[in-house]
C-alpha cells in the first residue's frame, strides 16, 4: 500500500516540477542570491565569534603571527570556534536562500536539484520497502499471536 501511494506522490512531484517552466535568469539570480547570503552569513558569524570571545576571555582576538603575545592554544581554539561558526551560518543561509528560491519559482535551483535516480537505486529502494512490508506484517503477527488473537 505504502509504494502505491509514493509512486502517486512521485509522479505528482515530477507532474508540478514539469509544469513550471524555467527561466533563462534563474542561473544568475541563484548564483548572485548564493553568492549574497555566503558572504553576509560569513560576515555575520565572523563579528559575533569575535564579540563572543571578547565577552568570554576579555582579551582581544588572538592574532595570526603574533607570536609573542598569543597562546598557542588561544589561537587553535579561536581558528576552531570561527571556522565552526561560519561553516554553520554558510550552511543555514544556503538552504535559507534555496527555501526562499523554491517558494518564488516553485521549484529549486538546478543547481541543486537532485540528478536522477538510477534503475540500480529504483531497485534497492523496492526491495527495501517489500523488506519492511514482510518485517512488518511479522511483527504484527507476533503481537497478535502474543495478545491471544488470532
Amino acid at each position: 500500500m505504502g509504494s502505491k501511494n509514493t509512486k502517486k506522490a512521485l509522479a505528482r512531484g515530477k507532474a508540478e516540477v514539469a509544469a513550471t517552466p524555467r527561466t533563462p535568469a534563474g542561473g544568475p539570480i541563484w548564483k548572485l542570491l548564493s553568492i549574497g547570503t555566503t558572504i553576509i552569513a560569513t560576515k555575520v558569524a565572523t563579528d559575533a565569534t569575535q564579540k563572543g570571545w571578547k565577552l568570554a576571555t576579555g582579551r582581544n582576538v588572538p592574532v595570526k603571527g603574533d607570536f609573542e603575545r598569543e597562546r598557542h592554544r588561544d589561537v587553535i581554539l579561536f581558528t576552531a570556534l570561527s571556522s565552526m561558526a561560519v561553516a554553520a551560518a554558510r550552511v543555514a543561509a544556503e538552504r535559507g536562500a534555496a527555501a526562499y528560491y523554491r517558494h518564488s519559482t516553485g521549484r529549486l535551483p538546478k543547481a541543486l536539484e537532485d540528478e536522477q535516480v538510477s534503475p540500480t537505486d529504483e531497485k534497492a529502494a523496492r526491495k527495501l520497502a517489500k523488506a519492511r512490508a514482510k518485517a512488518d506484517k511479522a511483527t504484527q503477527k507476533a503481537i497478535d499471536k502474543a495478545a491471544g488473537h488470532r
